[in-house]
């Protein structure tokens, strides 16, 4: 009788969480949650089995390190104080203290090394790398050369182990506007190199905006220990995979839990299993799904604004600024007859025999006028005299317009008048005349 009591007693309803004393973490094939007196166990978020703990660590504002491995980080959520779970029992690992200065970092840990990057604390927003490692129980600052992401916390993390990257992403920030503090969302994606210890952005993922907007949504929260990172609410769910540069909203996912349970609590990789709570202060109801049901099997993809994207940009509108500023700088004025003369070789070739010997007159009686009679005799003789003065008169604006076209000229260059002695006769020659011209238009392709 005595043992079925007590097996009563280690079965029953699932803990009430204090929202800053508790740690909850997969544990072989189901869930364990700590409280600051005991230690809970479940399966399917109906039944926990339970016992009180006599740690000597305070179950206090400890969030757990996202890890590839087994081992079970814990860090102070302000940053320094480091705790281990191993062999049942929750120690202290670090020389550390609390520093109340990295709210919001995004957290990673690697076999033995912790990393962690930027945060809040101190009326200041951080963005530099952290390293924490058991040999001398110290966090180091790694030196990251420009440039860095922004300063701001609540980022997303996933790491690569392949190629020894971390990426990072989204994230927030509050500034003053008006004299009131007011959110601001980021939406740029970027990694660490961490064997170079150099930082590369990668593009951004502002495809999120309307979503975020979206004013029937009633909660966004942000969730660390799946395979990739979440963000999630009663309408959206977004896993993102920082590597390929994309984001799946599961337009399947089983939103009708999370109108309930807006709280994912844990992942467990061993039974593919979600823990979601609701109301866990008060009235703490848990609910285990298995992931193709919770995600569902169908997702939308989209796809990260690369930065080189917007590098390509740059580089063509700095080299645009480049092509005026070099064309203010080197223009400078000329006669209009050198800049025909440096440019015959390119005239003669837009012309016909015929154009180009009438072309050729023109130049050679410059800056004197020569009369269309004498260009008249340029043709054959056989024409008749009316058949010749029209061929001239469309040899002269064949001739003005290829100069013009030349020089990048938008007026005649021609002056063409009545004759001084006689009005009847008709002459012709260049302007008298000076342009500004850069060396650019030397260097106009043919």
């Amino acid at each position: 009788m005595s043992l079925f009591l007590y097996l009563l007693m280690l079965i029953g309803p699932g803990p009430r969480i204090s929202p800053l004393e508790h740690l909850i973490f997969p544990d072989k094939e189901g869930f364990r949650i700590i409280t600051k007196d005991s230690i809970y166990f479940t399966l399917d978020g109906k039944r926990f089995e339970s016992r009180k703990h006599y740690f000597q660590a305070p179950i206090y504002r400890l969030e757990l390190i996202p890890s590839e491995d087994e081992t079970k980080y814990f860090v102070a959520s302000g940053g320094g104080v480091v705790y281990r779970y191993a062999n049942d029992t929750l120690e202290r690992v670090d020389q550390s203290y609390r520093w109340r200065s990295r709210f919001g970092a995004v957290k990673y840990a690697r076999n033995d090394t912790l990393y962690l990057v930027g945060g809040y604390g101190e009326f200041t927003f951080f963005n530099d790398l952290l390293r924490f490692d058991m040999k001398n129980r110290e966090w180091l600052e790694i030196p990251i050369s420009e440039p860095r992401p922004f300063r701001k916390s609540n980022f997303l993390a996933q790491y690569d182990s392949l190629t020894d990257h971390l990426y990072i992403g989204l994230g927030s920030d509050t500034r003053y506007v008006d004299k009131k503090s007011s959110y601001r969302p980021f939406y740029d994606v970027g990694r660490f190199k961490l064997k170079e210890e150099v930082y590369e952005p990668l593009g951004s993922m502002d495809f999120l905006i309307p979503f975020e907007t979206d004013q029937s949504v009633r909660y966004w929260e942000r969730f660390h220990h799946y395979k990739t990172p979440i963000i999630y609410s009663n309408k959206y769910l977004f896993s993102f995979n920082f590597g390929s540069g994309q984001a799946h909203l599961h337009s399947e996912a089983n939103y009708t839990a999370l109108e309930v349970y807006s709280r994912i609590l844990s992942y467990n990789v061993s039974t593919n299993t979600f823990l979601l709570g609701a109301d866990l202060a008060n009235d703490p109801r848990y609910l285990v799904l298995n992931e193709a049901d919770f995600l569902g099997r169908r997702y939308l993809t989209y796809e990260m604004k690369s930065d080189e994207i917007n590098l390509l940009s740059f580089l063509v509108l700095g080299l645009l600024i480049g092509v005026i500023l070099v064309a203010f700088v080197t223009a400078k004025k000329v006669l209009l007859v050198d800049a025909v003369l440096q440019q015959k070789k390119r005239i003669k070739a837009q012309l016909s025999n015929e154009d180009y010997l009438i072309f050729n007159r023109i130049l050679e009686s410059y800056p004197e006028f020569i009369d269309y009679p004498e260009l008249q005799n340029t043709y054959e003789r056989d024409l008749s005299y009316e058949s010749r003065i029209k061929k001239l008169r469309t040899t002269i604006a064949t001739i003005d317009d290829v100069i013009q076209k030349t020089l990048r000229f938008r007026s005649s260059v021609l002056d063409v008048e009545k004759g001084k002695e006689d009005k009847r006769v008709k002459v012709v020659r260049l302007k008298e005349q000076s342009i500004k011209i850069s060396i650019l238009r030397y260097l106009w392709p043919f």
